[in-house]
C-alpha cells in the first residue's frame, strides 16, 4: 500500500506559540509555523499519522503536544493493537514530566489520528481534534469530540450550527493530562475498513472551527482533482481568508492500494 500525505502547521494570527504538533510516520513537528504544506509519501503495511492540540498555558502546551506525540512514535509498534495502552503511555510520560517540573501540572493536549495496518485502519482521538474520512463526494466526521457541547449536541439541547458560538464550547471533557490520574477519562476508537479512493483528514480544532463543513469538502475535492505540491493546498487557501484565531493544524492522506 502506498500513502500520499499533505500537512501543515501554524500558530495562526492570534496566538503567541504554537501548540499543536504533528507526527507523520517517523517525523515530529513541533513548535514550527510552516510556510507552506509540506508533502510525502510512504509505501509499506502500516503507518501512524497523528495532530496533537497542546493546552496548559505557562508555554507548557507546545511541551505536552510533543512529549505526547514522542512516546506515540516511541510506541508505534503496539499502536494498532492497543491504541489505548499507547495513549495512557503517553499520559504517564507527561505525569513523569509534572512531577519534575510542578509547574507544568495540568498541561496536557487533545490528539487524533489513524493507524493503518494492511486494509484496516483504527481511527482515535482524546478532546476535540478530529478525523474525516472523503469518499464519493461525502465528509464523514469519523472521531467523537470530547467536550460539553457535543455532550449538549447528543442529548438534543443544541445543534450542529449551534457548537462553533456556543460559551462552552472550549470545555473538554476528556483530554491527555499530566494529573496524575490513572487513566485518560475518555477515548474514543473506531476500526474501519480502508476502502478505495479513501482520502483522510485530521486536524486540530483551529481548522474546523473555521471552515464550515462543506469548504472542507470543496478543497478536499478540489485537492484530489489536482496535482498536489507545496504551493498547491486547496485546504490551506481556504484557512487564509479566515481569521485564523488560534493554532491550526493538519494532515491529508491520500490511500493507494
Amino acid at each position: 500500500m502506498k500513502i500520499s500525505f499533505t500537512y501543515y502547521t501554524n500558530v495562526g494570527k492570534v496566538r503567541k506559540n504554537n501548540e499543536d504538533a504533528l507526527l507523520v510516520m517517523d517525523e515530529i513537528i513541533s513548535e514550527e509555523s510552516l510556510d507552506e504544506c509540506e508533502e510525502g509519501q510512504q509505501e509499506g503495511q502500516e503507518f501512524l499519522f497523528v495532530v496533537a492540540d497542546g493546552m496548559g498555558g505557562h508555554e507548557k502546551g507546545e511541551v505536552a503536544s510533543r512529549i505526547v506525540l514522542e512516546s506515540m512514535k516511541s510506541n508505534k509498534d503496539k499502536a494498532y493493537e492497543n491504541i489505548e495502552e499507547v495513549l495512557n503511555k503517553a499520559k504517564k510520560e507527561l505525569d513523569k514530566y509534572a512531577k519534575e517540573n510542578p509547574s507544568a501540572f495540568n498541561m496536557g493536549c487533545a490528539v487524533a489520528g489513524i493507524v493503518i495496518r494492511k486494509d484496516k485502519a483504527k481511527v482515535f482521538n482524546v478532546g476535540d481534534c478530529r478525523v474525516y474520512r472523503f469518499i464519493n463526494n461525502r465528509l464523514i466526521r469519523l472521531t467523537k469530540d470530547h467536550s460539553m457541547v457535543e455532550k449538549l449536541v447528543s442529548e438534543g439541547v443544541i445543534d450542529e450550527n449551534q457548537v462553533r458560538t456556543h460559551p462552552k464550547r472550549n470545555i473538554l471533557t476528556s483530554a491527555i493530562m499530566a494529573d496524575l490520574s490513572e487513566h485518560i477519562t475518555e477515548i474514543y476508537v473506531n476500526e474501519i475498513d480502508i476502502l478505495d479512493g479513501d482520502t483522510f483528514l485530521i486536524c486540530s480544532d483551529g481548522v474546523w472551527d473555521e471552515l464550515e463543513n462543506e469548504e472542507i469538502k470543496e478543497a478536499l475535492l478540489e485537492q484530489n482533482q489536482r496535482e498536489v505540491s507545496g504551493q498547491d493546498c486547496s485546504l490551506l487557501d481556504k484557512m487564509s481568508e479566515t481569521p485564523q484565531r488560534d493554532n491550526f493544524s493538519f494532515i491529508i492522506l491520500k490511500v493507494e492500494d
